[in-house]
Formats: structure tokens, C-alpha cells, sequence
């Protein structure tokens, strides 16, 4: 029974940055549109229906599972095995306090060396240390990866607001031309919004690629480390 709850406890955090990640997407994307939103949020927050609730949490958790997934295809985001280069191997040493060792255990296969992990006798703190890494990873990537397509969504949306500036990309004037009608002025504070967004996007996936190489050395430590079979079951127990 504990094992099951601290998995639950280990999804309902991922899934919690999922929704987070999600809705810093969704409301970037109203804020940057806001001209095609009749609605005055202020005053009609509150009216809106369980059910409206319940849908925007749900389309929230698919974008933050989404720009997480593809952010890991374009290598931008990765949640797999990855080889850092040189800069995050200097900041894996200042976070760490040690030198990154290049790793060489086994992972030919998806989940090949997970499925090992589940048959050695390992104790239960060592595996809830390298779940809390995971789920750090992937908060972490999943949160920048959201702030990082939120800026690109802030810069566009500022890009499309001055017209001075479309007038000399002509293969953007029908792309204004189609979202004129959402697009509101922009505001001063946007351009420090888009900023904050690049810094926090960048900081996050820093430390989520840097819990990643963290992950990696727990992995190669544990192969190392040469833990002995668990022992077979006993049929009837």
C-alpha cells in the first residue's frame, strides 16, 4: 500500500506540472489574442462552469504533455538518455559539486535497464531518490518547455502589433491580416514578460537537462555498484 501511494503521489506531481506547463500556454495565448475573447474575465471568472473548469484543466495537461514530447524529438526538452557537451557538464559541476563522469551502462533497448532495476535488490530509499530526480526532470522540462513556446507566442504577438516592423516582412502581412482582428495593443510590460518567459524558460531547462545527467550518474552507480537478484518469489506468498 505505500508503494502505491508514493507512485501515486510521484504521477500526481508530474501530471500537476503537465496542467502548469499547459495553462501558462493557454493564457499566453488569451492574453495575446485577447481582442477575440468577448468575455470579461474579471467579472465572469467565477461563473464559469465546473464542466468549462474540468476542460481547461484537461486541455492544459495535453499542450504541457505535448510541448514536452516534441520539445524531447527536437532534443530541445529530452527526458531520455542524452550526451551533454561541455556547458552542462561545467554547470552539472557547479550544482554538484563534482565532475561529470561519462556513463557506459547498459540501454540498448527502451526501459531495458528499468526492467533490470525492478529484479536487484535495491533498497527503497535508493529507488525513491532516483524517482524524485525523475519527477524533477521532467517538472522541469516540461514547466521551460512551456515557458519557452509561451515567449515565441509573446514575440509574435509583438512582432504583429507594429506594423512599421510587417511592413518590411511582406511574407508576414497575411498572417496579420489574419489575426488582426484578436490582436489587442501591446503593452509596455509585454516586452519584460517575453524576458522573464526566455530567462525562466532557459533556467528551468538548465536544471531539468542538469537533474537528467544527475539521473544518469544514479543509473551508472547503480550498475556499478553490482546489486545481487532479488530472491525468487515464493508461489502462494
Amino acid at each position: 500500500m505505500t508503494e502505491v501511494a508514493t507512485l501515486f503521489r510521484q504521477f500526481l506531481y508530474r501530471d500537476l506540472a503537465f496542467i502548469l506547463g499547459g495553462l501558462i500556454v493557454l493564457l499566453s495565448l488569451a492574453y495575446a489574442f485577447r481582442g477575440c475573447i468577448a468575455i470579461d474575465w474579471q467579472k465572469e471568472w467565477k461563473e464559469l462552469p465546473t464542466t468549462g473548469i474540468v476542460l481547461i484543466g484537461a486541455a492544459a495537461y495535453v499542450i504541457g504533455y505535448a510541448v514536452q514530447d516534441v520539445g524531447a524529438v527536437l532534443r530541445l526538452t529530452p527526458t531520455g538518455r542524452f550526451q551533454p557537451g561541455w556547458f552542462l557538464k561545467r554547470l552539472y559541476e557547479r550544482f554538484s559539486r563534482v565532475s561529470w563522469q561519462d556513463t557506459c551502462y547498459p540501454n540498448d533497448r527502451e526501459f531495458t535497464f528499468e526492467i533490470r532495476l525492478g529484479h536487484l535488490e535495491i533498497h527503497e530509499r535508493a529507488i525513491q531518490e532516483l524517482e524524485r530526480l525523475r519527477s524533477l526532470k521532467v517538472i522541469s522540462m516540461c514547466v521551460g518547455g512551456c515557458l519557452a513556446l509561451s515567449a515565441l507566442i509573446f514575440a509574435v504577438q509583438m512582432i504583429l502589433s507594429h506594423s512599421s516592423i510587417i511592413s518590411h516582412i511582406r511574407s508576414l502581412a497575411w498572417l496579420q491580416s489574419l489575426v488582426a482582428p484578436c490582436l489587442a495593443p501591446s503593452n509596455t510590460t509585454d516586452p519584460l514578460i517575453f524576458i522573464v518567459s526566455v530567462v525562466l524558460a532557459g533556467c528551468l531547462i538548465c536544471l531539468g537537462r542538469i537533474k537528467g545527467m544527475q539521473e544518469m550518474q544514479y543509473y551508472q552507480s547503480i550498475h556499478d555498484e553490482g546489486f545481487s537478484p532479488k530472491p525468487p518469489e515464493t508461489p502462494g506468498r
